[in-house]
Parts: C-alpha cells; sequence; structure tokens
C-alpha cells in the first residue's frame, strides 16, 4: 500500500504525506510508543509491531497523511524510504511534481 495518497480534484491534483511535523499531534496520541520522533534526524517513525490500530494517530493528523490498513490493523505513513537517496513518491512523479529537499 502507498504512502503518499494523491487527492485528483481536476484540473488539480495534490500528493497528501507525512510532512514530519516539528511538533508531530501524532506522536503524542500514539497511546503504544508505535510513532516516534528520532533525535538526530526529526523523521516521524511508525513500528508495526508496536501498533494496537487505535486510530489516534489518524484521528489527530492535521493533513490526513495517516491513514488506516484496516486489514492488517494498524496505520500506513510516510517513512520517507529509508535507504534510499531519494523517496519512491518523488523519484516516480510522473510530472516532477515533488521534490525533495531538507530544509
Amino acid at each position: 500500500m502507498p504512502c503518499v495518497r494523491i487527492e485528483e480534484r481536476l484540473p488539480v491534483s495534490f500528493s497528501v504525506r507525512c510532512q514530519h511535523c516539528d511538533e508531530a499531534p501524532c506522536v503524542d496520541a500514539c497511546v503504544s510508543g508505535a510513532l516516534t520522533r528520532e533525535f538526530n534526524s526529526g523523521v516521524v517513525t511508525f513500528d508495526k509491531d508496536k501498533c494496537v490500530g487505535c486510530w489516534m494517530c489518524v484521528i489527530t493528523c492535521p493533513l490526513g497523511a495517516i491513514r488506516c490498513d484496516a486489514g492488517q490493523r494498524r496505520i500506513v505513513k510516510c517513512d520517507l524510504c529509508p535507504g534510499e537517496d531519494t523517496p519512491a513518491c518523488v523519484a516516480g512523479c510522473p510530472n516532477e511534481a515533488l521534490v525533495y529537499v531538507e530544509a
């Protein structure tokens, strides 16, 4: 299941993806500790083995970037494709509308 959702409301399309917020409400709302922030990179990471499927992170995400995977009883969110130079959504964007820069 892809981590990035594309909203299509022609003639405009836009991606809805995790922004790894500085003050991430999803991390605060996660009762199981499945969502954490990496200290050095600031990336909000997800441990699927800790997720209990309560969906509190989905409810609190102000961007709607975290989705439910009801079949697996856990969430799906962007992890910035660890180990890759460029996230898959950026590399595969047919219009080259997505760019990856560290701010």
